[in-house]
């Protein structure tokens, strides 16, 4: 077992959710402790609570030069973030950049656009990318002219799944309460999808559309709710619930609907129960996931995390064919095609659907029940056959293990 040090979020949601899940896996093959960029004060469970340390404890590079205070001293490093966070840690200073160098060092990266800059590879040719998607592989080998490794993300299957009489969904009392404060009955089991509306106060009847990510610019809420629009002009049977932090970098949502006239932003809703670092318990999110008819998402992702997991639960999406996005939703959703692709503040190029066939999209998932169903049925099924979690560690381990094992060993600490 090597010594590893993997720095990552401890927050319940996005990134956190992955080192989470891919941490305690990776448990399994290697003596992991983690180190968290973003503490949020809240208690985080075994196995990663007795390991879990934060930067203001000790920074990562410091776990492989001078080690823990026990003695503990990282042999290996996976830092999982985006590459201007990575960069910012990674290359703060030239000591620190070696301290990286100087053991095999895995860099868990997401890539969601085109064009990236040449002076990328300066990262890269310290610390090891390893990318969530060949789309990701694909723009990484064009900056650094070697194709790295691809570990997708995992989807705990049998925690997202379709619900029904024979595999229902059980909510603690604690959990129910994060969507209805005055809940005192005990557990509720849910067997349906009526029954997973029921649990948010949704009317059983009419369509429900579902997003839940962040409100970031990229996230292109804006184009989401002008697709919208086209939508009910045409078909006012459909809702559009979205779970998300309402004011963030992408604004302030609620001020975007108050543009709408009423018969369209009355169609909007909104959870309650969230914020950037916390989110829902992931039984609620799994009965959220499961009230939607449809999954919508029309923005690029360094891998989907949100889209597949509305998969797994058999709800379909309606996502851009860009990115890792194309390679996540496959036959299990519908894909609409790029209307352009733009400029951001990344220096590199994101891109975006026609709001008109995002918008026709939507509305043929809305309008064809049947067609939804057979969608869900083969989106369960892709997300099974495709992404494993206990597959993603393994792969980690693997890489870690080989690294280490190619790293020549000076004389005077050989055994003699």
């Amino acid at each position: 077992m090597a010594r590893v040090v993997m720095l990552g979020d401890s927050a319940h949601t996005g990134f956190g959710s992955v080192t989470w899940d891919l941490g305690t896996r990776l448990l399994q093959h290697h003596d992991v402790r983690f180190i968290s960029q973003n503490d949020t004060g809240a208690p985080i469970p075994a196995p990663l609570g007795e390991r879990t340390y934060t930067v203001e404890h000790i920074h990562p590079a410091q776990a492989i030069t001078q080690g823990f205070k026990d003695g503990w001293r990282a042999e290996a490093a996976i830092i999982l973030g985006d590459y201007f966070l990575t960069r910012a840690v990674v290359m703060a200073n030239e000591g620190i950049a070696q301290a990286f160098g100087s053991v095999p060092t895995l860099h868990y990266c997401p890539v969601e656009g085109t064009d990236l800059p040449p002076a990328w590879k300066r990262l890269w040719d310290i610390v090891r990318p390893v990318a969530m998607s060949e789309f990701g592989a694909d723009q990484i080998e064009k900056v650094t002219g070697d194709r790295p490794p691809v570990l997708p993300h995992g989807i705990d299957t049998d925690l997202f799944h379709p619900i029904s009489p024979s595999n229902p969904l059980v909510i603690s009392q604690s959990d129910m309460r994060r969507s209805r404060p005055t809940w005192n009955q005990g557990d509720y089991r849910i067997m349906s999808k009526a029954g997973a509306k029921a649990v948010f106060g949704l009317p059983p009847m009419r369509t429900l559309a579902l997003r839940t990510d962040r409100n970031m610019p990229r996230k292109l809420y804006p184009l989401l709710l002008r697709s919208f629009e086209k939508v009910v002009a045409r078909n006012d049977s459909v809702d559009l619930l979205i779970h998300c932090r309402t004011m963030d970098h992408g604004g302030n949502l609620f001020d975007l609907c108050s543009k709408y006239p009423k018969e369209v932003a009355e169609r909007f809703f909104f959870t309650q129960a969230h914020d950037t670092f916390t989110g829902l318990p992931r039984s609620l999110l799994v009965a959220l996931y499961n009230a939607a008819d449809l999954y919508v998402s029309p923005s690029a992702e360094g891998f989907g995390l949100t889209i597949a997991e509305a998969m797994a639960c058999g709800t379909p999406p309606v996502a851009l064919d860009f990115s890792a996005v194309s390679e996540v939703v496959g036959d299990g959703g519908v894909l609409v095609p790029v209307g352009e692709l733009y400029d951001n503040e990344y220096d590199h190029q994101w891109a975006k659907p026609d709001e008109d066939a995002y918008a026709e999209a939507i509305l043929r998932l809305v309008e064809h029940p049947s067609e939804r169903r057979a969608l869900g049925e083969r989106a369960v099924a892709r997300i099974k056959a495709r992404y494993s979690w206990d597959e993603t560690a393994a792969g980690f381990a693997r890489l870690i293990t080989e690294a280490l094992e190619a790293v020549p060993v000076e004389e005077d600490a050989l055994v003699r």
